[in-house]
């Protein structure tokens, strides 16, 4: 006889929770909250959500697994003010000699993307370019895609005219329309002429320079990575995502593992008070800090169901269509007439509001 469709939707619950074949696999070293509310586990009904294991940041560094890119992190504001105080004083004012490489680019102030400009391909040029047996890579973290595409423009330029013959390539979504710039709209296409995929392009040893705006910002793996320049408001889990683009250690074509003696970060715009305590939960430890209320998910279905947008019945049919595998139409058969009321009253809402969708009351 036929299964009713609860039923099969409860044997499929009970089916997986008593699955003898579970396995066991590592998260990211900065979950999200969401990401311990699912699969962590609490030492008592009262605590947040703990890790079942951790495996810190701390102790990878230690066994050389990753880099502790915070020993090269500098802002620009603080190495600005080293170089005055060394253009004053006969005496060296730092032993290391990161800091001393630093003077020679710190008494620029940038003000405008062609000067950070200049201060990044020289900083990287003269302090970066021959690690990793001249194989390093820079990343530079703009703050929106317009942005991205006047670096781009600009370190072009730069590179241009001191003919360096470093190449650039630069990541953003969609078309970006900047008459300053250019006439015509810029696009991720034609910034980059030729280059199909920009992971594998940029593992070309000609390219040097990825200017990026959020994409491949995070997530982004290129053991090659040996400096980043900030221009971007940095927090949180996105600071320590960012800028562990450069933790990466680097394997020889021989399978040795080689790493810069340091990264380097140049950050023109945040605090290095902010950046070291957006480190310091997931250097040693992940935690929650606040947890999902459950109760919102039932507070959302209920406010859907009494704004009568769609129909119970409409539901089940939806349930059965999915449930036994119907297919494409009857789900949009099941979803149409919920889908048409919403659009009515939300046309009716805007001209209600004068056209204005963001304060719009369904």
């Amino acid at each position: 006889g036929e299964v009713d469709v609860e039923a099969i939707l409860a044997a499929e619950a009970s089916d997986r929770a008593d699955s003898s074949n579970i396995s066991y696999f590592a998260f990211t070293a900065t979950p999200k909250g969401k990401t311990l509310e699912l699969f962590g586990r609490r030492p008592s009904p009262d605590e947040k959500p703990v890790p079942f294991h951790i495996y810190t940041m701390r102790q990878a560094i230690e066994e050389g697994y990753i880099l502790d890119v915070l020993t090269g992190y500098h802002s620009f504001k603080l190495a600005f003010q080293i170089g005055q105080n060394a253009a004053g004083e006969a005496e060296e004012v730092d032993q290391s000699e990161a800091t001393k490489a630093v003077m020679k680019w710190v008494k620029l102030n940038p003000q405008t993307i062609a000067q950070k400009s200049a201060i990044i391909v020289e900083h990287f040029r003269e302090n970066v370019a021959d690690l990793l047996d001249g194989h390093a890579k820079a990343m530079v973290v703009a703050d929106s895609r317009k942005a991205a595409v006047r670096f781009k423009l600009a370190i072009d330029a730069y590179i241009a005219r001191k003919g360096y013959g470093y190449l650039t390539l630069a990541a953003f979504s969609g078309t970006v329309h900047d008459p300053e710039s250019g006439p015509d709209d810029f696009t991720e296409a034609s910034m980059n002429p030729g280059v199909r995929d920009l992971r594998t392009a940029f593992t070309a040893d000609q390219y040097k320079f990825m200017i990026v705006a959020n994409k491949f910002q995070t997530g982004f793996d290129q053991p090659l990575l040996c400096a980043m320049y900030v221009d971007r408001k940095l927090s949180g889990v996105t600071a320590v995502q960012t800028l562990s683009r450069l933790n990466r250690t680097y394997r020889t074509p021989s399978g040795k593992p080689k790493t810069a003696a340091m990264t380097s970060v140049v950050d023109f715009v945040n605090e290095p008070s902010t950046i070291r305590e957006a480190f310091e939960p997931y250097f040693t430890n992940a935690y929650l800090e606040t947890e999902t209320d459950p109760n919102l998910v039932h507070d959302l279905a209920a406010k859907l169901d009494t704004a009568a947008i769609y129909t119970q019945a409409e539901v089940d049919q939806c349930a059965d269509a999915f449930v036994k595998n119907k297919g494409n139409n009857a789900l949009a058969a099941a979803i149409g007439p919920g889908k048409k009321r919403f659009a009515d009253r939300y046309n009716a809402a805007l001209v209600d509001n004068g056209g204005e969708g963001d304060n719009a009351e369904l």
